[in-house]
């Protein structure tokens, strides 16, 4: 990855809204905002069969579970959590960095999952911000190895 690379700005929009709305809030308002966004997920029914181990994310002491698709180069997830506000920090987190190309993830550092500004969660639920984060990057990379395979399989056939 070439580390001068620059997301262009129009592909971090949700991502800014999410900033400029929690940099406005106070720290208690923060918390009912996250936790609005974690109900309002659930009106987007998480697939059942997803709640799986095979869709768990680690590193979080909630259960946390991540699909990921990968659509003309670009990498959509989708989240849930069997808690309320780790739920909404799912929503923001798969919200503001679908629909990103590999690169794009790979070039998103701590500091973006810092700039949302979420001193106030416990240092636990900021460690496992980031973690999301990386997750998020690894599945990326594991469905373009699992395209390169496939490319190549179907291009020796």
């Amino acid at each position: 990855m070439n580390a001068d690379f620059k997301i262009t700005p129009e592909k971090l929009l949700q991502y800014d809204e999410y900033v400029e709305a929690l940099d406005f809030l106070d720290e208690d308002s923060r918390f009912e905002y996250i936790i609005d966004i974690g109900k309002r997920a659930d009106k987007v029914p998480f697939p059942a069969d997803c709640m799986n181990e095979a869709h768990i994310m680690h590193g979080c002491m909630s259960k946390v579970w991540i699909v990921h698709e990968l659509n003309g180069g670009a990498h959509f997830f989708k989240g849930q959590s069997d808690a309320i506000i780790v739920k909404g920090l799912v929503s923001i987190m798969t919200g503001a960095f679908s629909g990103l190309t590999s690169e794009e993830l790979a070039a998103l550092s701590l500091d973006h999952v810092r700039g949302l500004n979420l001193g106030a969660l416990t240092m636990q639920r900021q460690v496992g911000m980031m973690a999301m984060l990386k997750h998020m990057q690894k599945l990326s990379r594991r469905a373009d190895i699992a395209a390169e395979v496939a490319e190549v399989t179907a291009a020796a056939d």
